[in-house]
């Protein structure tokens, strides 16, 4: 037995040690305290002072947090580590880690000690909602154009990610059904090529939609049913405040299913819904409008569950901005030719003001084409341009350009 118990002592030996290292080791994973008294603990970081109008859309981690040895007992729930986001900007930047402790506790080190945190300004959107149907009726039956309530909803969320939402959509299957189907239905986001919209932090609510859910209606009815699908008009009355202009008015919903004698039907090319009095309005508002105050031929109803509203877009007057220094670019230059730098040309545009304060150094591009010329001096070439969707050009620029031999 004892010539068993030596044989390969050198071997068991090391086993035995590093058994040994390897349950410290195991030890010190489930604990706070590591293997030379101090402890390091894993602090939820929080953010102070954000500003209204920027919206967090980068994760942020844990902070890790050492304490010396001599701090037994101390738990995360005593620590409290935040950034401090007062006078942030909209980007990516750096912020310092501050740390609260309670009195007495000594901090070896904190990790790390600022953090990259990525904001974007915050912006509202209002999108349409799309139905998406799932499934077929019961045999027999068909399927209508789905009634929406409401049939938009505002949106609120970060630009970078709002620039890519174009609707909502919500799912409402009707396998086997033999009438309508009510339901309400929560939104979700997608972009125009139907894949879900998410922050780069899945834990982010990134998105927000008031009202966030809808009601759907899809009318059922048996087969062979007379059907038609019209737009829906509406006109209006009065001004608008002073200083205001009228932006869109737009029927909810746009086109409206109606149901009767296929004769009649054909003869039916819209459906008007009156006139909105926009007297005195400053702020976009929703019109109800009742059922019974739109008139239809007699024998024609509307599909189940069809409800309208106006929507008037109310917002500032157009306004003109002068874009300072905008460099010419000279394009097609034909070969064997050179061109002079022609001078950068002050722009005057028009828009509304929301849609003008947010023009960036580049959105507008300028440049005159030189393509067929031969050389020699032209005067008064009118200048090419492209400019942001909503504004138009005032006044076009002119500028001289000079073509010589290489």
């Amino acid at each position: 037995m004892r010539d068993m118990l030596r044989r390969n002592l050198g071997y068991k030996v090391v086993s035995l040690v590093l058994a040994i290292i390897l349950w410290i080791w195991i030890v010190s994973q489930n604990q706070t305290t590591g293997l030379f008294g101090k402890q390091t603990l894993n602090v939820p970081l929080v953010t102070y002072n954000q500003p209204s109008n920027l919206l967090i859309i980068s994760n942020i981690q844990p902070i890790s947090v050492q304490l010396d040895n001599n701090n037994e007992g101390i738990s995360v729930k005593d620590l409290f580590a935040y950034v401090d986001l007062k006078d942030a900007q909209a980007g990516e930047h750096s912020y310092q880690v501050h740390m609260d402790a309670p009195e007495g506790v000594k901090i070896v080190d904190i990790s790390p000690s600022n953090v990259i945190i990525r904001l974007d300004t915050a912006k509202d959107k209002i999108v349409p909602v799309i139905v998406q149907i799932d499934g077929a009726p019961a045999d027999g039956y068909v399927a209508k154009q789905p009634l929406v309530t409401p049939p938009v909803v505002n949106v609120r969320g970060p630009t970078s990610i709002l620039e890519k939402l174009e609707s909502v959509s919500v799912e409402v299957s009707v396998t086997g059904m033999k009438e309508s189907a009510r339901v309400a239905r929560p939104v979700t986001f997608k972009d125009i090529s139907g894949k879900g919209i998410f922050a780069p932090d899945p834990n982010l609510e990134s998105l927000h939609a008031s009202p966030d859910t809808v009601e759907v209606v899809v009318p059922i009815y048996p087969q062979g049913t007379a059907s038609k699908t019209v737009p829906v008009r509406v006109s209006t009355t009065g001004s608008p405040a002073e200083g205001t202009n009228v932006r869109m008015i737009s029927p909810l919903p746009s086109q409206v299913e109606l149901l009767g004698d296929e004769q009649t039907l054909k003869g039916i090319q819209s459906v008007s819904l009156g006139s909105v009095d926009i007297s005195g309005l400053s702020a976009n508002k929703v019109f109800d409008i009742p059922l019974t105050a739109v008139s239809l031929p007699a024998g024609i109803s509307f599909a189940e569950g069809t409800k309208f509203s106006v929507m008037a877009y109310i917002g500032p007057s157009l306004a003109s901005r002068t874009l300072k220094a905008i460099p010419v670019e000279i394009k097609n230059v034909p070969q064997g030719l050179t061109a002079e730098a022609v001078p950068a040309v002050d722009i005057t545009v028009s828009g509304y003001p929301d849609i003008l304060d947010a023009i960036k150094p580049g959105d507008v591009s300028a440049w005159v084409d030189a393509a067929e010329m031969q050389v020699g001096t032209y005067q008064d070439l009118a200048v090419l341009w492209k400019v942001p969707s909503g504004v138009t050009m005032v006044k076009v620029p002119k500028v001289n350009l000079v073509l010589k031999a290489s």
